[in-house]
């Protein structure tokens, strides 16, 4: 239980920062091509960041399920 917990705090780090007007969404989600995702929270984050519609990069996790 605690991993989902971990999953669902990342997703919401995410959501947040994503709405800071400084934050670029673009290099947080390539930032993970180099260093994948190996915790509950990096892949909630990761998941969020996705999930923002924001992104316009192109990345190792499109349509990736993390």
């Amino acid at each position: 239980m605690h991993d989902l917990q971990e999953y669902h705090r990342g997703r919401d780090a995410a959501t947040s920062e994503v709405d800071e007007p400084s934050f670029d969404v673009d290099r947080a989600i390539a930032s993970f091509d180099g260093d994948p995702p190996d915790s509950p929270f990096q892949r909630g984050y990761l998941r969020g960041l996705l999930k923002c519609g924001s992104g316009t990069v192109s990345s190792d996790w499109d349509g990736v399920l993390v």
